[in-house]
């Protein structure tokens, strides 16, 4: 046995640092509570074939205005015409929040999507819309336009059939947009904008196919627990040291 055996086992044996006991206990609540999501909006479009969508109520939030197709393969397909089709939120975006939009695209019937013209989702806030998301017919990709977001950023993937997503920060107008096939935009454009209806809508032969359309609202942690996140793993360090 050398010298050092016995520390070595002592050290084995030992119980936990006592932060380490303490703090999980005091984490495990506020992991729960600031991580809440509420959905506020979702729509799957899995009724029947021919359903008209205007005037159909969504999974969550309000009835669907202004003009839409049918229900197509379980998709909200616009091929056809110039569809601007509304639904509103069961709650606006409000302070201390973050807003996630994500939605499944697939090609359109007709095949027209970044073909010159637009087509996407919109997040409207007090009837004005003010995120664009999705093809923005001044170019051939994935991209956002309108205030909140600071005006049009393209980025570098033109994938029909994808899941795009957006985040936005009520309290500092932090935000970002993905698509899995490729696209990562962010920046910071205007804070406070309470979000509070959608719309799909294209034009000028442009084209898309929705489908598991969704809006979350979660609350953004508050500074006390991501100090007490920082004292855990501060904690969880000092007893890997000491080991």
């Amino acid at each position: 046995m050398t010298p050092f055996s016995n520390q070595k086992r002592y050290n084995l044996m030992k119980p936990p640092h006592r932060m380490t006991r303490i703090l999980p206990a005091i984490l495990a609540p506020l992991c729960f509570s600031t991580g809440h999501a509420a959905t506020v909006f979702a729509d799957d479009f899995s009724e029947p074939d021919g359903t008209t969508i205007i005037g159909k109520a969504p999974d969550v939030g309000s009835a669907w205005t202004g003009t839409a197709p049918t229900i197509s393969a379980g998709t909200f397909d616009t091929t056809g015409a110039g569809r601007a089709a509304f639904a509103n939120f069961s709650v606006a975006l409000g302070a201390g929040q973050v807003l996630t939009l994500t939605y499944d695209t697939l090609l359109p019937a007709g095949g027209a999507f970044f073909t010159g013209g637009y087509a996407g989702v919109s997040l409207y806030a007090g009837g004005s819309e003010q995120v664009f998301t999705g093809d923005l017919g001044i170019d051939t990709f994935w991209g956002v336009d309108q205030p909140a977001v600071g005006g049009a950023h393209a980025s570098t993937d033109n994938t029909a059939a994808t899941t795009a997503t957006l985040t936005y920060f009520f309290d500092t107008g932090a935000w970002s947009f993905t698509t899995l096939s490729g696209a990562n935009l962010s920046g910071t454009g205007v804070s406070g904008v309470a979000f509070d209806q959608l719309r799909i809508a294209n034009g000028n032969g442009g084209d898309i196919r929705v489908d598991n359309l969704m809006v979350d609202i979660s609350a953004v942690p508050e500074p006390s627990a991501a100090l007490l996140l920082g004292l855990s793993a501060a904690g969880i360090g000092l007893r890997r040291r000491r080991a």
